[in-house]
């Protein structure tokens, strides 16, 4: 049986962590994998969430399963979370998955069920997991342009030319904010002209928000799913607790849906229901427990706020500070959109080459293309020598 597989491409950001792991140069810089990092370059353990913990300890006198659902004051605080007051409670629905993967997979094998006809598109470029989660569930997968990979911004024009094509037969997948890759965000202007042909042409938006307060704020970064709540019919969101409440192991993730009515809305959570019981059957409970816990009591949801605000404030500060050590080593402005970016990615469109210079000359370690972890780096220090490494294999 076993002698028919061939071996499966390897995951370029996997092969990267036992490559960084086995570089015994103690200066290396990690800016390829994707997790948050403090001062010290450690993914540390949220205080509030320890606190948390505490309480889910001392309370909790059961580990038997919570239901397919998942636990449901997780699921209505993150739909208030992503929403605010812009989407009609009465036809929003949630469930918590394993991750905010498992909610895209969810959503995706749901919305394979009722539309198998209908192409996927994403971002051009967009993170590497879009392509064989959608493919997974069985949709054909494009892409719309998204980047000038030239100025590393947003090609509004051609993104809203591309945009325009598409209609009822598609499925276009958005990033809510601090886009992966790139870094590079829309406007609330952007969103609006977005929204506004989502309605006319009637293609079906479906929002991947990993990363809701790491950018501008957690208002603000929901701006782009709050507009179009308001503005069509039906939609999904998958969220993430990863990166927002440092729960990456806890895999704690919801899959959200947007129907034309609530009976509508009702029926297609049943459906993502039953996907999800044929796939992994009951979600895990720690990490939703906590998350539902901090979110419900004001305290600590303060508490959490203010440290988002700081792992916040922290990677803005360090894409100002690594934006000015450029201009500073460079002599140009080129390097000025990193500042601009927003959330832990930037895309410096990087060649092959360029890459393993970085890697063999430099011990400067990023995801091929040139995708860095701003957090990555720890200190003043690193930001120079990160400027000097990165001037030297593009000069």
């Amino acid at each position: 049986m076993f002698e028919k597989f061939e071996p499966p491409p390897e995951d370029p950001i996997i092969q990267l962590i036992g490559i960084i792991r086995n570089d015994p140069r103690p200066e290396k810089i990690d800016m390829g994998v994707g997790v948050f990092m403090n001062d010290h370059g450690q993914t540390p353990v949220l205080s509030v969430v320890r606190k948390a913990e505490e309480l889910l300890h001392a309370q909790q006198t059961t580990k038997a399963y919570v239901g397919v659902a998942g636990n449901e004051t997780f699921n209505s605080e993150i739909i208030r979370l992503a929403f605010g007051d812009s989407a009609d409670m009465q036809r929003t629905r949630g469930i918590q998955t394993p991750g905010g993967c498992g909610a895209l997979r969810m959503l995706s094998d749901m919305l394979y069920r009722v539309a198998p006809d209908r192409k996927v598109w994403v971002t051009d470029p967009t993170w590497g997991n879009h392509y064989p989660i959608f493919r997974g569930s069985g949709f054909e997968v494009d892409s719309y342009p998204y980047l000038d990979w030239n100025t590393r911004t947003v090609d509004i024009d051609r993104m809203m030319s591309g945009l325009s094509t598409l209609g009822q037969g598609d499925i276009v997948v958005f990033h809510a904010c601090c886009h992966n890759p790139s870094g590079a965000e829309l406007s609330p202007d952007d969103w609006d002209e977005i929204a506004r042909l989502a309605s006319q042409n009637g293609f079906f938006p479906f929002f991947d928000m990993a990363y809701q307060g790491f950018g501008d704020s957690l208002q603000s970064d929901a701006y782009s799913i709050r507009k179009m709540a308001r503005e069509v019919e039906a939609m999904v969101v998958a969220s993430s607790c990863s990166k927002n409440f440092g729960l990456y192991r806890e895999r704690t993730g919801c899959a959200m849906l947007v129907g034309e009515s609530a009976a509508t809305a009702d029926v297609a959570r049943a459906q993502l229901l039953n996907t999800a019981r044929s796939s992994y059957s009951m979600p895990p409970d720690h990490g939703a427990a906590l998350v539902a816990m901090i979110l419900a009591d004001p305290q600590l949801r303060h508490e959490w706020e203010e440290e988002l605000r700081t792992m916040r404030e922290r990677i803005l500060g360090l894409r100002s500070r690594m934006s000015l050590a450029l201009r500073e080593t460079s002599g140009t402005p080129d390097w000025d959109f990193i500042a601009d970016h927003r959330g832990m990615f930037s895309l410096l469109v990087l060649d092959k080459q360029q890459v393993e210079r970085l890697r063999t000359d430099h011990a400067v370690y990023c995801v091929a293309g040139g995708r860095i972890n701003i957090a990555g780096l720890k200190n003043a220090d690193e930001i120079q020598r990160f400027a000097d490494a990165l001037v030297a294999v593009t000069r």
